[in-house]
């Protein structure tokens, strides 16, 4: 499937979005739900389409749920929460300690207190600590009660809005629909899983494909905070929105907060409208690194690391073809390519080690190579910003078109420097050796960890305040 540029999804996405009234009914606006209906669509991403009835009568829906609810549960585990759970998403990383630790929440929990939070993993095999997994909980739900009932009238209420008057085409509203349902299963999911819990706040990444969770939180009054996952861009799709839908964001479904690493982020989040200033606080570099006191740079090697993206193996195995015969001019250098943690066909990239180009995963920490090379080679990632500090020259690929968007904004931020797939990077680098020193100042991008902010965020929780 060939991706389009995130440029070029907005600009469709502002122009099928341009009146609220058709993605928004009595209570709440389906801004982002939508967005995730059309893009498949404009991508014709059919196997996001799943078979639904919400195009059914109100009273044939209802009847479903409750044969649905007939169903005996297959769950035998009972949920206790504390006041704050974390929806841990699995990303790991190994530590000195020879212990994994998770990326994003293992310096909150030690802040916060391990013993004041409930860890909800939404992984079922995980070698990270935790109280419950998503499977854990009900697996089979009761009839829908008065607010999920309200909740499904409001999207039969915008969908009949959505299919009168030609607004969508039928392949777009077939996706609306798959979206829609997929949106109000995970509703459901979550309002059961949290209704009867005396918790005041959960902690989570990436708020897009996360509007059911966060329609169900806001629902029972429980605090929603996003952490900074990674890169953000005046690009991407679920941030910095345009203005044209500031009049939808408050009844769209968006966290209570944002936590960022750094000024930064916070900048770039501010020139869109769906955050205000005083929603995102700046908590520093929260992220488990192994050498987490200071930066340690190591004598540099000559090592070019190129540092991959999930699900662009394709992409990559060829600029890894590429990046070998370069290497054949250059025999003092050697080659590593790092795969994303969540990468699925490892397997694909077995094929450069016969070409001198070593594979390493996730056990090899990115600071240790990141102290080492002096060169790292992607499209667009956040391990551009990470490698701020380590004295590293960063290389933008320029020729994936869908990535493109990402690449030109880090480029113009002064990330990233852009090379071409034949360009040699070792001729490149060697003709400016001091061209890092002109890059991001890293304090700009990932300031020092903030204590105060997470205490701060505790003792909200502690007295059950909602911004």
């Amino acid at each position: 499937m060939e991706l389009t540029p995130f440029s070029t999804v907005n600009q469709y996405l502002k122009e099928r979005l341009i009146h609220p009234s058709r993605y928004t009914h009595k209570r709440y606006s389906f801004l982002k739900v939508f967005q995730h209906g059309l893009s498949f669509a404009l991508n014709k991403s059919d196997f996001k389409l799943i078979k639904n009835y919400l195009r059914f009568p109100y009273p044939i829906q209802l009847f479903i749920y409750y044969l649905k609810s007939l169903r005996k549960s297959t769950s035998n585990k009972k949920a206790n929460f504390k006041r704050t759970v974390i929806l841990e998403p699995g990303r790991i990383v190994s530590g000195k300690d020879e212990k994994w630790h998770s990326i994003y929440f293992d310096k909150i929990c030690n802040t916060i207190g391990r013993e004041n939070l409930t860890i909800l993993s939404i992984e079922s095999k995980t070698l990270l600590d935790n109280d419950y997994c998503l499977q854990d909980l009900t697996s089979s739900l009761p009839y829908p009660d008065k607010n999920e009932r309200e909740m499904l009238r409001e999207i039969i209420g915008v969908m009949g809005k959505a299919s009168g008057k030609e607004h969508f085409t039928s392949y777009e509203l077939k996706h609306l629909y798959s979206a829609m349902h997929i949106f109000f299963e995970e509703f459901r999911f979550y309002y059961h899983a949290f209704k009867d819990q005396d918790v005041s706040t959960l902690y989570f990444i990436c708020h897009y494909h996360r509007e059911g969770l966060i329609a169900a939180m806001k629902l029972l009054n429980i605090k929603c905070v996003e952490f900074q996952h990674g890169l953000i861009a005046t690009n991407d799709l679920y941030y910095v929105y345009h203005e044209q839908f500031s009049g939808s964001i408050k009844n769209s479904f968006f966290p209570d907060q944002l936590v960022v690493y750094g000024p930064y982020w916070k900048r770039i989040l501010q020139s869109g409208c769906e955050f205000k200033s005083k929603q995102i606080l700046v908590g520093g570099d929260y992220l488990y690194r192994q050498n987490d006191q200071k930066i340690v740079v190591t004598p540099k090697e000559n090592i070019i690391l190129v540092c991959a993206q999930k699900n662009l193996h394709q992409d990559y195995v060829l600029y890894g073809k590429s990046l070998a015969e370069n290497l054949k001019k250059h025999p003092e250098w050697r080659g590593i390519i790092k795969l994303h943690p969540l990468e699925r066909n490892k397997t694909a990239y077995d094929e450069l080690k016969n070409l001198n180009i070593e594979i390493v995963g996730v056990e090899t920490p990115l600071d240790e190579l990141l102290s080492k090379c002096k060169i790292q080679i992607s499209i667009y990632s956040t391990t551009f910003y990470d490698a701020l500090g380590f004295g590293v020259v960063n290389y933008s690929l320029q020729e994936f078109g869908a990535m493109s968007d990402y690449a030109s904004d880090m480029i113009s931020e002064g990330v990233a420097i852009p090379i071409m797939v034949d360009e040699d990077p070792i001729e490149k680098f060697l003709n400016n050796e001091n061209i890092s020193d002109k890059l991001l100042t890293r304090s700009e991008v990932y300031s020092e960890f903030n204590e105060t902010v997470f205490k701060e965020l505790a003792i909200q929780i502690k007295t059950n305040t909602h911004s």
